[in-house]
């Protein structure tokens, strides 16, 4: 087992103006995404989606750790949790600092991908998230501290 996993939402904007969401995984010690998953409702069942790839792909953490968000506070994702045998923290109102790494990752993402295309479509921002993803994981984070 590893330490603690984070996991968090963001939102990107199709060109219609409409949002798809993100939900990922990711180890903060490593700094390598486990998992993801882009929808177009933000529901519990996206949140639960990123955090089983992550699970059938890498060994459990002992603790996942979240925002208090309606998807990651819902019986849907804690019994996921329970089913593990994940302990789920949460942080604290005016705390996003606790998921830091997180929130950091969703901000090189939107730097360095989301802000320099436009994305008519789910499909395209599934393709282009799928491909920074590996692109983050293999190649730029050997490349940062």
């Amino acid at each position: 087992m590893s330490g603690v996993w984070q996991t968090d939402i963001t939102y990107i904007q199709l060109t219609n103006h409409r949002w798809v969401y993100l939900a990922t995984v990711l180890d903060p010690e490593k700094r390598k995404v486990l998992g993801y998953k882009i929808g177009d409702t933000m529901t519990a069942e996206l949140a639960t989606s990123a955090l089983q790839m992550a699970l059938d792909k890498h060994r459990k953490p002992l603790i996942i750790h979240s925002d208090m968000g309606s998807q990651y506070t819902s019986a849907e994702f804690n019994i996921k949790c329970q089913n593990y045998g994940l302990k789920h923290s949460y942080s604290l109102k005016g705390h996003s600092y606790d998921n830091g790494r997180m929130g950091a990752f969703h901000s090189i993402l939107k730097r360095e991908e989301v802000y320099l295309k436009a994305y008519q479509t789910l499909t395209e921002v599934q393709a282009a998230i799928g491909w920074y993803i590996n692109f983050y994981n293999r190649n730029r984070t050997s490349n940062v501290a």
